[in-house]
């Protein structure tokens, strides 16, 4: 079990086995990352930080997001193949904190965070 100071929940890494990437799909949203990251997921790639770029971003603003593919009415992230990640060792950081994000810390939100992860355990 994973705890975070600040969290009143507690993750299990062992539900990611049996879940099929629900955070990975769903609603629309944002995948945003770092020039670091952007190198080394193109590096793992074996492709050009431009063509990374071209073929799995879009822009958001002044940022790039990891692009998402419409699927059956939900939306999936463009690296998710077969309910696994394919740059698994080289995702965002903002991939690999989840579940613990700062909108996840208001009680408010807990019940939305449950229904997306099967992973998360209420503590109080």
């Amino acid at each position: 079990m994973i705890r975070e100071e600040g969290y009143k929940f507690q993750f299990d890494p062992l539900a990611c086995n049996s879940c099929e990437a629900q955070c990975c799909s769903g609603d629309s949203g944002n995948i945003f990352f770092s020039k670091e990251e952007q190198r080394e997921i193109s590096k793992f790639l074996s492709i050009s930080e431009k063509e990374f770029l071209e073929i799995y971003t879009r822009k958001e603003g002044y940022r790039y997001s990891i692009k998402e593919l419409k699927i059956g009415g939900k939306y999936l992230c463009v690296f998710l193949e077969n309910g696994k990640c394919s740059i698994y060792p080289v995702r965002p950081q903002q991939c690999r904190t989840f579940p613990f994000w700062k909108e996840f810390q208001k009680d408010e939100n807990l019940e939305l965070l449950k229904k997306e992860c099967i992973g998360v355990i209420v503590t109080s």
